[in-house]
């Protein structure tokens, strides 16, 4: 191997101009093309990204699951060997009809590949998450990752061709690098892509994921905390920072520099949400020539409710981020507010117009790329056989009226308010019972944290009451299910009168994004306004305050007993934006701002005189 040198090595030093290399190392030939049939033609993918997005768990397995493919996870270096595994994916979906054609040509294709390659064409990417693109069995074989943040970046992975670097988070994955090293290739990614794992302690991880980024991090930036009682900064949190947080932010940052001395091209770095918040700075010390993004999933409040953290650790994150070049978010309400913060809590000077902050010499910009939904995929899933038969027994069952809703058992997500509001619903119009059903689908989330805990029970509570208070022999209000159930999700956000979003607060929310694009009942979405979604969707939706129930409870019946007409605009409206607005262009868009601010700055202004 190549020693990394400042000569053949230039972003190990701050460039000047000219100092970027000229070499194209491209994207591996074919890769983008084969992009929607990861694993299962692209739809289990998204199958996978619904049961995080609308917190149902992964079923793997659909009715027409035939094929077994293989791959392997390939360790890189000396004695390198692959493991063979085993991966069940279903039978593809294909149709020559107009219909199915069109969907085909919204893939993230070979045209976007092609505008990747011409947009940066002098950058080695490196995508940095907590969670890898795949998880080991403990029976053997390998299962897509869980999680928004993996699904959004497979699609992103494939078409740059970047290195992932990722926590071994479990004991599978632990076990994995203590037999075949900590790099390899990724199974279930078709292009050559290389896993990186770190491997932090059960007891580190543990402080870091458990403790800090959920529920301190994760209550503070969706507003969840109870203020006059919790959370109780004591020692135990003061540890888990210390010894947690950024402890394992710092062998992140290590893996990704180790990473980035090895790549043939300027490194530009890729990290993703509020786990790795130290990251971009640290790794900025060392690799000052490095391009660095970090990409914020969930909202990000105002500069006084992150007072809820100490001041040194408030301080931290922001200064962590501050280590970027550009700072991601889902809504431009998440820019304002981060600018507030920089602004207010550590008193630089920022650009409202700019959307910059200014520090030590250094831009750093703020700009929202609300993510999405990958639309072929999607549509494939929406028509797959399994699809199919939950709609039929869906026939058998059906009442006038259904509304739908698919959801983690998260505070955030509101799941209590939601049926409150159907209660008030039934209330104010009697002549509603027995004609409409409230069908949920929940996956149990985080049930180690003990708030976790307590509002599943409160949502089996809620349920149980409901149901006996005006629940009749031959018609039960809500059906409550639980646990893995994609087919019969995709099934209800197809045939859905009326779609309730609600949540407290939401980074985006791709469920309303998913319902919008396969519906086949012109349903009508109610949707929060503090959803990031609301931001692209507010035209096309029924929108509430999620706290109002009983303003909720008033939607909920609007969009029931809507005209045609109505539905069928707020449908096409809804379903055109997401459209438009689909997962390529959440990727091209960050692109576009990568090369214009930074890797090529100016560029958009020659383009514009030219």
């Amino acid at each position: 191997m190549v020693q990394a040198t400042a000569r053949n090595r230039p972003w190990l030093w701050r460039p000047g101009p000219g100092d970027i290399p000229d070499r194209d190392r491209g994207l591996h030939a074919g890769v983008a093309d084969r992009i929607a049939e990861l694993l299962t033609d692209g739809a289990e993918r998204n199958a996978r990204s619904l049961a995080f997005r609308g917190s149902i768990a992964v079923s793997a397995t659909f009715p027409g699951a035939v094929a077994v493919g293989a791959g392997a996870f390939t360790a890189r270096g000396r004695g390198a060997r692959s493991i063979p595994i085993a991966i069940k994916v279903e039978q593809r979906v294909i149709s020559d009809s107009p219909f199915m054609q069109s969907v085909e040509r919204r893939r993230p294709g070979a045209s976007m590949r092609a505008y990747v390659t011409r947009t940066l064409p002098h950058n080695s990417v490196i995508v940095v998450s907590n969670r890898g693109p795949h998880e080991p069995r403990p029976e053997g074989g390998f299962a897509r990752g869980a999680g928004g943040v993996v699904t959004a970046l497979l699609t992103m992975a494939e078409v740059m061709g970047a290195d992932w670097v990722a926590c071994a988070r479990t004991e599978a994955e632990r076990a994995l690098v203590r037999e075949h090293g900590p790099s390899g290739m990724a199974p279930l990614i078709s292009s050559q892509t290389q896993l990186h794992y770190v491997t932090p302690t059960p007891e580190q991880y543990e402080m870091y994921y458990s403790v800090i980024s959920n529920p301190v991090l994760w209550f503070i930036q969706h507003y969840l905390w109870d203020l006059a009682n919790q959370p109780i900064i004591n020692g135990k949190i003061h540890k888990a920072w210390t010894d947690g947080y950024v402890q394992v932010n710092k062998q992140v940052a290590a893996k990704v520099v180790e990473v980035g001395r090895q790549l043939p091209d300027r490194p530009l770095v890729m990290v993703h949400d509020y786990q790795l918040y130290l990251v971009p700075q640290l790794i900025r010390d060392q690799l000052p020539g490095a391009i660095i993004q970090h990409f914020i999933h969930i909202p990000w409040p105002t500069p006084q409710y992150w007072k809820v953290l100490p001041k040194p650790m408030r301080d931290a994150i922001l200064r962590g981020l501050l280590g970027c070049d550009i700072v991601g978010f889902q809504s431009s309400l998440d820019v304002r507010n981060f600018l507030m913060t920089c602004e207010e809590n550590l008193g630089l000077q920022v650009d409202t117009r700019e959307r910059a902050v200014l520090l030590d010499g250094r831009i750093v910009y703020a700009r929202h790329y609300p993510i999405s939904i990958e639309v072929a995929a999607t549509t494939r899933l929406a028509f797959s056989h399994g699809v199919m038969v939950e709609e039929r027994k869906l026939r058998d069952w059906r009442p006038k009226y259904l509304i739908a809703r698919v959801d983690r058992t998260d505070p955030s997500k509101n799941i209590v308010r939601g049926f409150l509001a159907y209660e008030k619903l039934l209330t104010h119009h009697p002549e509603l019972k027995g004609e409409v059903q409230f069908w949920a689908f929940l996956q149990p989330s985080r049930q180690d944290v003990v708030a976790y805990r307590t509002y599943m029970r409160k949502v089996r509570q809620v349920v149980a009451r409901i149901n006996s208070q005006y629940g009749t022999h031959g018609w039960m209000p809500i059906r409550l299910e639980f646990g893995e159930s994609v087919r019969k999700a995709m099934a209800a956000l197809r045939n859905f009168d009326v779609l309730l979003v609600n949540p407290v607060y939401d980074g985006l929310n791709l469920v309303v994004k998913e319902g919008a694009l396969v519906n086949r009942s012109e349903g009508v979405i109610v949707l929060s306004e503090n959803a990031g979604a609301h931001e692209e969707l507010q035209q096309h939706v029924l929108s509430i305050n999620p706290f109002d129930i009983e303003a909720t409870a008033e939607a909920l019946h609007e969009g029931l007993v809507m005209a045609a007409e109505e539905r069928r605009k707020l449908h096409e409206g809804a379903r055109d934006v997401v459209r438009t607005n689909d997962i390529a262009r959440w990727i091209t868009r960050q692109v576009q701002d990568i090369r214009d601010l930074v890797a090529v700055p100016g560029q958009r202004d020659r383009e514009a005189t030219g």
